[in-house]
């Protein structure tokens, strides 16, 4: 099997993966550059593969920013190795770095939430985040006692997901279809919900958070996205979620002649629509945006043309 036919193969199903989180799909993208730098030998040729399946894995899930910055951090790691053993310890290196980075941050910002979730009220949580569940999760853990309230999260269904993984948690969960939001809302003294990406002009998330984040201001019920500052990105990446586009066939199997049906499964919700940003580094506002943007190295193989805002 040729290289690119192997890293094919091993990224499609992280292309398909329509229910997991950002952080999720990043770790399982460590074992694929452990998997394809094995066998290769040549220091030109392996540093081809890495850029390769960097590429291969940004276009698989363009919306998640921590598969963006891992396939980077691997790349700038690697830029001035020489030799194939320097290669592939530098490697090592960034992956492991990655995988911790992922998981401290994780641990602090649950730490983070504990405070924010009032005792004995109701939690709206959207959609399914790695980081929200393990965030309500340590909360229960701790003793807080509360309940979720959430939605399916059409069309992929990740609040199916989000909802099980809480309810095994000993977590009390109400769940509905996503139309029905309305009705659990009002309920709710907080709302959280994950990130896929941050950039200046707001946060990436799924489709539907705009809606949530409409009715939580309406409603002045504080809505919160948890995220590791490994998903903050410059404007012009945090629009590639844009060709994030899914086929129709998902939403409408036998849809007419004459009918188009958007499968797009990301937006953007701006700033001054959520209360704060929960990171490792505190709740931060739109204002700190910029100092974290600002300072990131992008490997030259990666770099976008400037998106024009």
């Amino acid at each position: 099997m040729d290289k690119s036919t192997q890293i094919s193969q091993l990224v499609q199903p992280i292309r398909d993966d329509l229910l997991s989180g950002a952080a999720e799909v990043a770790l399982r993208a460590i074992t694929i550059y452990q998997t394809v730098m094995q066998d290769e030998e040549d220091p030109a040729k392996l540093k081809k593969l890495l850029t390769d399946t960097t590429l291969s894995l940004i276009d698989a899930q363009p919306a998640m920013a921590p598969v963006f910055h891992l396939g980077n951090s691997v790349l700038l790691s690697v830029r001035s190795a020489e030799t194939t053993a320097e290669i592939k310890a530098r490697l090592d290196q960034a992956l492991t770095n990655f995988e911790k980075q992922l998981c401290e941050s994780a641990s602090v910002i649950a730490d983070k939430v504990y405070e924010l979730i009032p005792p004995g009220e109701v939690v709206f949580a959207y959609s399914f985040s790695s980081t929200v569940v393990s965030c309500l999760l340590n909360a229960r853990a701790k003793g807080r006692l509360f309940r979720v309230a959430c939605t399916e999260a059409r069309p992929a269904f990740e609040g199916n997901k989000l909802a099980g993984s809480l309810a095994k948690g000993d977590i009390e969960v109400m769940h509905t279809f996503d139309n029905a939001m309305g009705l659990l809302l009002p309920t709710c003294a907080v709302a959280f919900m994950g990130v896929d990406c941050v950039g200046r002009p707001g946060v990436v998330n799924k489709v539907g958070s705009w809606l949530l984040a409409i009715a939580c201001k309406e409603l002045g019920i504080p809505l919160y996205a948890l995220t590791g500052t490994e998903k903050f990105v410059t404007d012009e990446r945090l629009f590639e979620f844009e060709r994030h586009e899914r086929p129709s066939e998902e939403v409408w199997r036998d849809f007419p002649k004459g009918v188009r049906v958007l499968n797009r499964h990301f937006e953007l919700i701006p700033f001054s629509h959520i209360s704060g940003v929960v990171t490792e580094q505190g709740i931060l506002k739109e204002n700190d945006i910029d100092s974290y943007v600002s300072r990131l190295e992008v490997h030259e193989a990666l770099r976008l043309e400037p998106a024009g805002i």
